[in-house]
C-alpha cells in the first residue's frame, strides 16, 4: 500500500470522526438548549426584570405640580389684575406607608428569583429525564437486535433437527413464530426511540430545522454511586428554592398588611408659591396639606382584608409545597434504592447464569437431552432478565435525576 493511500484512508478516519463528534448531542448541551429556550422560564425571567423595577414606580411620590393663577382680569387694554400666583406642588404618601411597600417589593423580588431557580431545577430534571429515556430506547433496540439473533439459532436449531428427522412440524412452526415475533418487537423499538427523541427534542426547544435523524446521543452517562441516608434527604425539603420562594411571599403579605393598616395616616401635599398683588412677586408663601382617610370602612378596611386573605392563601400554598415536596423525594429515594439493588444483582449473579442457562440449554437441545419447551423457557428467562436490568437501569438513572432536585448537585452528567 503507498503512503499516499494511507494518507487517503487516515484524512477519511478524522473526516468521519470529526462529523460524529460535531453531531453528538451530549446531556450538559441539551439542558443549556432548553435554559436558553424555554418560554416559560423566558417569561419568568422577564417578571423578574420587571419586578425588580417595579419599585421605581411604587416610592409614593406623584410627580410634581406647576401651577399659574391670575385673578382680577379687567376687560380694558390698560387694565392691571388684582392678584397673580405661581405654585409648585407635590404629593407624596405617608412615609412609613411606602417603606412597607418597598419591602414587600423587595420581598417579591427574591420569591420570583427562587422561582426561577426552582423552574431551572425542574427543566433540568426533565431534559435529563428525557435524554434517559432516548438512550433506554437505544439499548432497548440493541436488546431487541440479540433478541432476533437468538430467535435465528432457534430456528436454525430446529430445522436442522427437522431435515435430519429428528424434529417435527411443530416445533419448526413454534420457531418460525418465535423469530417473526422478536422481528415485530425490533420493529416496535423503532417508534419508541423516535417518541422519546422528539420527546427530548421538545423540551430542549430545539428549532425544527435542528432535528436531525443524524444527532447522535453520548451512552456513557455517569451517575455518582451514592448512598444518601433517608433522613437526611428529607431534612432538605425546607430549604428548596419553591419553599423559600414561599417564604419570601407569605414575608410580602405581612409587608403589605402593614401597608394597609398604614394607609389610615394621611398622605403629605406641600405647595410652594410666590404671589403678586400687582406691585411684584412681593410674597412667597408655604402651604401642608393633609389628606385624611375618612371612608376607612369602605377603602382602607378593604385593603386590609384583602391583604389578610392574600397571606392565608400562600400559608395554604406553603403547606401544599411542603406535603409534594415529601411525596417526591419519598418516590424518588425508595425507587433508587429497588433500581439499585436489581441493577446490583443482574451484574453480579443473574446476567452470567442467564447466558450460561441459554447456552447449555442450546447445545442440549441440539444433542436431544432436552425439549423445544426447556429451551424455549431457557431463552424466556434470559430476555427476561435483561429486559428487567434495562427497566432497572432505566429507573435508577431517572430517580437520580429526580434527586438532583433536591439536592442541589449534579447525580447524573
Amino acid at each position: 500500500m503507498h503512503i499516499r493511500d494511507l494518507i487517503l484512508i487516515l484524512f477519511a478516519f478524522l473526516f468521519f470522526q470529526s462529523s460524529g463528534q460535531e453531531n453528538l448531542l451530549t446531556i450538559e448541551q441539551a439542558v443549556e438548549s432548553a435554559y436558553n429556550r424555554n418560554t416559560e422560564l423566558q417569561q419568568m425571567r422577564a417578571q423578574l426584570r420587571q419586578k425588580e423595577n417595579q419599585w421605581r414606580t411604587e416610592t409614593g411620590v406623584s410627580a410634581p405640580e406647576i401651577s399659574y393663577f391670575k385673578e382680577g382680569i379687567s376687560s380694558g387694554p390698560g387694565d392691571a389684575f388684582d392678584e397673580q400666583r405661581i405654585t409648585i406642588s407635590q404629593e407624596f404618601d405617608f412615609p412609613l406607608t411606602t417603606s412597607y411597600r418597598l419591602k414587600a417589593l423587595s420581598q417579591e423580588v427574591k420569591a420570583i428569583d427562587l422561582k426561577v431557580k426552582a423552574r431551572e431545577n425542574e427543566i433540568k430534571a426533565e431534559v435529563k429525564s428525557k435524554y434517559v429515556e432516548v438512550l433506554y430506547a437505544l439499548y432497548l433496540q440493541r436488546s431487541r437486535q440479540n433478541q432476533v439473533k437468538l430467535a435465528e439459532e432457534l430456528y436454525n436449531a430446529v430445522y436442522t433437527k427437522f431435515e435430519m428427522g429428528m424434529g417435527n412440524g411443530i416445533d419448526l412452526a413454534n420457531a418460525e413464530l418465535r423469530l417473526e415475533q422478536s422481528k415485530n418487537d425490533l420493529d416496535q423499538t423503532e417508534w419508541v426511540l423516535h417518541q422519546a427523541r422528539y420527546g427530548l427534542f421538545y423540551a430542549m426547544g430545539l428549532p425544527v430545522d435542528d432535528q436531525k435523524y443524524s444527532i447522535q446521543f453520548s451512552d456513557t452517562l455517569r451517575a455518582d454511586d451514592i448512598e444518601i441516608s433517608q433522613i437526611l434527604t428529607l431534612s432538605v425539603q425546607e430549604s428548596q428554592p419553591a419553599f423559600l420562594a414561599s417564604q419570601h411571599e407569605l414575608e410580602a403579605s405581612g409587608f403589605y398588611i402593614k401597608e394597609a393598616k398604614s394607609n389610615i395616616l394621611p398622605d403629605i401635599r406641600l405647595n410652594l408659591y410666590t404671589q403678586d398683588y400687582g406691585t411684584g412677586y412681593d410674597f412667597k408663601g408655604f402651604e401642608v396639606g393633609l389628606k385624611i382617610p375618612i371612608w376607612y370602612p369602605f377603602d382602607q378596611k378593604g385593603k386590609i382584608k384583602i391583604a389578610l386573605d392574600k397571606q392565608e392563601e400562600i400559608q395554604w400554598k406553603q403547606q401544599e409545597i411542603r406535603l409534594d415536596t415529601k411525596k417526591q423525594i419519598e418516590y424518588a429515594w425508595h425507587n433508587y434504592s429497588v433500581s439499585q439493588s436489581i441493577i446490583k444483582r443482574y451484574n453480579t449473579t443473574m446476567k452470567e447464569k442467564a447466558e450460561h442457562l441459554r447456552s447449555l440449554s442450546l447445545k442440549a437441545y441440539q444433542l436431544g437431552e432436552v425439549d423445544l419447551l426447556n429451551l424455549l423457557n431457557a431463552q424466556q428467562t434470559y430476555l427476561m432478565s435483561e429486559e428487567r436490568y434495562l427497566i432497572a437501569l432505566r429507573d435508577y438513572y431517572l430517580q437520580l435525576v429526580a434527586l438532583e432536585k433536591f439536592l442541589d448537585r449534579d447525580l447524573v452528567y
